[in-house]
């Protein structure tokens, strides 16, 4: 079985589950007559992850014999950098709650920055800081989404 079949397989074992998990989605009495509900948008991505995956697993794939192997595929790729900024969203998800939006998204784009190469310390604080407070006016003063300050300055007794 070639690599794309097997991932088009596992796309569409996915997108089964999905689509039935998508039936368990509770509708209110009111949403149960309309037309777009909670579960329309799972339907609808199910449905077409169900039908792009059957495609690549039953059209014949093209140019067999030219194919590149798994390792000249993979050649040049940089895992190092990806798995540093992996653990970086993991670390800006823990350390969110605590420290806050804008000083925990300010190091996350700081340090991810300078994951991707960046050494500049004003294109650092520059392209990290104003970005940061821009979201955060938008998202809070204009949308009206609380975003809690942080834990640490309640208990610091600031706020």
């Amino acid at each position: 079985m070639a690599r794309e079949k097997l991932g088009a397989f596992l796309m569409l074992i996915f997108s089964v589950a999905y689509g039935v998990g998508a039936f368990s989605i509770p509708l209110s009495f009111l949403a149960q007559r309309e037309t777009f509900t909670s579960r329309t948008m799972p339907m609808a991505l199910s449905v077409i992850g169900i039908i792009f995956s059957l495609m690549i697993i039953i059209l014949p794939t093209i140019d067999e014999a030219g194919k590149e192997t798994f390792g000249t595929t993979i050649k040049g790729m940089e895992f190092k950098k990806t798995t540093y900024l992996i653990l970086l969203m993991i670390g800006y998800g823990l350390i969110m709650k605590w420290i806050g939006f804008i000083i925990a998204s300010a190091i996350f784009l700081i340090i991810g920055f300078r994951i991707l190469g960046e050494k500049r310390i004003k294109v650092l604080i520059l392209g990290s800081i104003p970005l940061v407070c821009a979201l955060w006016i938008i998202m809070s003063l204009l949308l009206g989404v609380y975003i809690a300050p942080g834990e640490i300055f309640y208990m610091m007794g600031i706020i």
